[in-house]
């Protein structure tokens, strides 16, 4: 440890550190004062104005304070991004935790579950009832996961961050790689303005398909945004309508795509990039068998129709695979292959470059692809040259080696939370896995396991998997044992 405590300059990372955490509350503030205007159109729900107001301000003010020698700041290494990343999920969880507490009544623990779910993008949530409660409320988890998706380190690279290498440091820590423009700062807005428009096309469907217009705004924003934290508690089954099933799966789609895609659509004024990208194409090779082999599920095991076993079987693969955590049916009811299936497709996960959660299907093709690659280097003559490439793609032995490692550790991960979860809540394996997968692949789907009554252990449990998962593991990690190295130094200055 104290070889490793000589290269870490600790009164350098601390300052940086804190300038980059107070440029991120602002935007964070800024994010607490919009549900503020729902109540122009709900005049009732004035009174809940004050639980969005002064904890906005504080972030600004509190914000503006930490980020004041922001303009010093020349450089920014990769553990500062990463550490000052990690924080801010657990801080903006932290700090969104009041209308939850004050509105909706609800515990400490309940209320940082549900603000770190949406911040996350995950959806699972702690409400029930939820046509009881206020529409701020119910806006405010909406908005945070729409926030979520495109990242509390995007809004602030777009709207705060000056250029240069510190943006580019806090873009790669929140596991961002994907660069449509030369510029960060440009690349950032353009990615801004695809998921405004996006979103805007969104609840436009929604409403000239009979969707009312608050309840079409909440569903397009969690749709693209991949959250799913709907405002009824059947989800979109509450609307019983084909139509608005078909817009919630082209927006989950849109939503799990890699922006790079959506632009060069929006560029050439043609879909033919979306199929032809690589991730896209695997994303279907995924969900081909796996609805195919649900209905079957559904239709020996669950009593139901054809018709509607595949219905049913599209809609929820398509909510897994994308990470969106949308349902039109009680998920806990179906067999357990289903189950398991569907679990399959929320470790799968979305395209890199996208809202969506979940290994990434760039990674889980690139697992297999180099197997593929080891048994040509076995057979083919010594010395002969393979080029990796999948797609546009091209792969050195360092990104592989990185891909396989991210890809053990999320399964062990995984794998850990699910046997905790068993044990604990004495819940079945499927169960057990559906609902770890569903919280660390940042989904929001649920067999029943998430609710007030599970044990405290088990809800901490499931927001360690939910922030671990957004983060894409590698800046907790880093931002863990920073924490260890960063905390005793500074304790032994005092």
């Amino acid at each position: 440890m104290l070889e490793v405590r000589k290269y870490i300059n600790i009164a350098d990372d601390i300052f940086v550190i804190r300038n980059l955490i107070g440029a991120l509350l602002q935007g964070i503030g800024v994010a607490y004062l919009i549900p503020i205007l729902i109540t122009w159109v709900y005049i009732e729900e004035i009174k809940y104005v004050y639980y969005f107001v002064f904890p906005g301000i504080a972030c600004i003010i509190g914000g503006a304070w930490l980020a004041r020698h922001s303009e010093r700041v020349e450089d920014v290494n990769l553990r500062q991004a990463m550490i000052s990343a990690a924080f801010v999920w657990l801080f903006a969880s932290f700090v969104s935790v009041i209308p939850f507490m004050k509105i909706a009544g609800m515990s400490f623990v309940d209320s940082y579950f549900e603000s770190m779910s949406a911040w996350t993008g995950t959806g699972l949530t702690m409400m029930r009832n939820l046509e009881s409660y206020p529409h701020v409320i119910l806006f405010w988890r909406a908005w945070m996961q729409w926030l979520g998706g495109i990242g509390i380190v995007l809004v602030a690279l777009t709207i705060l961050i000056r250029p240069g290498v510190a943006a580019a440091r806090l873009y790669k820590a929140e596991a961002r790689t994907e660069r449509i423009l030369p510029n960060l700062v440009n690349t950032s807005k353009i990615i801004f303005q695809i998921y405004t428009v996006i979103t805007l096309l969104g609840i436009y469907l929604y409403y000239t398909n009979g969707m009312g217009l608050f309840d079409a705004t909440i569903h397009s924003m969690v749709g693209v945004g991949t959250g799913g934290m709907s405002s009824h508690d059947l989800s979109v089954g509450f609307f019983n309508s084909l139509s608005i099933e078909a817009i919630t799966i082209f927006l989950m789609i849109m939503g799990a795509t890699n922006f790079t895609v959506h632009y060069k659509m929006f560029k050439e004024k043609s879909p033919v990039s979306f199929f032809r990208d690589i991730q896209v194409k695997y994303m279907f090779f995924f969900l081909t068998p796996a609805v195919a082999l649900i209905g079957y599920a559904l239709t020996t095991q669950a009593g139901l129709t054809i018709a509607h076993s595949f219905r049913e079987a599209i809609f929820h693969a398509a909510s897994a695979v994308t990470c969106t955590g949308f349902s039109i049916t009680d998920l806990s009811k179906y067999p357990e292959l289903a189950k398991l299936l569907i679990g399959f497709l929320m470790v799968v996960g979305g395209g890199a470059g996208s809202t969506a959660g979940g290994i990434k299907l760039i990674r889980i093709t690139l697992t297999f692809q180099s197997l593929k690659w080891t048994i040509e280097q076995a057979i083919l003559p010594k010395g002969a040259v393979i080029k990796r490439k999948i797609g546009e793609y091209v792969f050195t032995e360092e990104d592989l080696q990185e891909v396989l490692g991210f890809t053990m550790t999320y399964i062990a991960l995984l794998l850990t939370g699910t046997v905790w979860t068993m044990v604990r809540v004495g819940a079945s394996l499927a169960d057990a896995f559906f609902e770890v997968a569903s919280a660390q692949g940042n989904v929001g789907l649920s067999v029943g396991i998430t609710s007030t009554a599970l044990p405290i252990d088990v809800k901490i449990l499931l927001i360690l998997h939910m922030w671990i998962g957004r983060l894409e593991i590698f800046s907790t990690l880093v931002f863990i044992f920073g924490m260890v190295f960063i905390l005793p130094r500074v304790v032994e200055r005092k």
